[in-house]
């Protein structure tokens, strides 16, 4: 595939989140001297109780998760390369999550005055105004938006030097892009299939039983892996079709009840696993750089 055609069915979404880091670097020298809180210093020195920022945290783990299922990495930092036919539902559980968010940093808010207290109490003479915000809500951030690239051009606005330049720049950032998406995909598929392979591994000395709903989860998976595979990785595609054969293999019977087709799914199941196994090994170790 063109790198320009890329681009025909993906598009680019940068998340943005941003968190009150609610800790501040102390002086070692401080740390020998003052020991007798070890559950607020660290070589950092907590300026409120760290467990009134988790919810917040938990929710922007959330938004990056997503991005993670639906979107593949690309080589500039907080920017993703997703599917069009995702956007839909990535924009909506992201405006989901905002909301979450935004109500998190409220009770945080609400509990700010209270938790200074507290950290005034126990930091002691480490306790320093200066350390927290009088407005904390600027501190936090949940912004994500969907980014437009246009592929290098002639123009008579560039000289022959820069568009060859330009062009060269955008080649080298999408032929990394293609490289990343490539591994990510892979490595995911390779984590997927050894998870059911270990669950298909006999317990004990005695047969695992197998259930429908192993197979509908990886079904699921490989439609997820089809959307995201926008640089039609070759490879993978094939991969895929031995994966559903398997699929097919176990539910031709009843796998928790007839040891036949048991073995033969977890046959099938171990050359899957070692297949991807060694399309990972065969991707490429190095890493391009960007032109600058």
């Amino acid at each position: 595939m063109e790198n320009s055609a890329v681009f025909d069915r993906a598009c680019l979404i940068q998340l943005s989140t941003s968190v009150w880091q609610g800790s501040r670097m102390i002086d070692p020298s401080l740390m020998r001297r003052i020991n007798d809180n070890s559950d607020w210093l660290r070589g950092r020195k907590y300026l409120i109780d760290p467990e009134l920022l988790a919810p917040v945290r938990l929710v922007a783990g959330r938004a990056r998760k997503l991005l993670q299922k639906h979107a593949l990495p690309f080589p500039v930092p907080s920017v993703h390369l997703i599917p069009k036919e995702s956007l839909d539902t990535v924009d909506a559980q992201l405006s989901d999550l905002k909301t979450a968010f935004q109500a998190e940093v409220v009770n945080f808010e609400n509990q700010y005055v209270d938790a200074r207290r507290q950290a005034r109490e126990i930091l002691g003479e480490l306790f320093d105004d200066a350390d927290y915000p009088v407005d904390i809500l600027p501190r936090f951030g949940f912004t994500w938006r969907f980014l437009a690239v246009e592929v290098p051009g002639k123009s008579t606005l560039l000289s022959p030097e820069i568009y060859a330049r330009e062009k060269q720049k955008f080649h080298d950032m999408m032929a990394e892009t293609r490289e990343l998406a490539q591994t990510a995909l892979r490595e995911e598929f390779a984590q997927v299939v050894e998870s059911l392979s270990r669950r298909l591994t006999a317990d004990g000395g005695r047969p695992r039983m197998l259930t429908p709903k192993m197979f509908e989860r990886m079904s699921e998976f490989l439609d997820s892996l089809d959307a995201r595979n926008i640089f039609e990785d070759e490879r993978l595609r094939d991969l895929m079709v031995q994966a559903r054969q398997l699929i097919g293999s176990a539910a031709s019977g009843d796998p928790g009840d007839n040891a036949f087709i048991r073995r033969r799914v977890q046959n099938e199941m171990t050359r899957l696993k070692n297949a991807v196994e060694e399309a990972v090994e065969e991707l490429p170790r190095r890493r391009l750089r960007l032109a600058v």
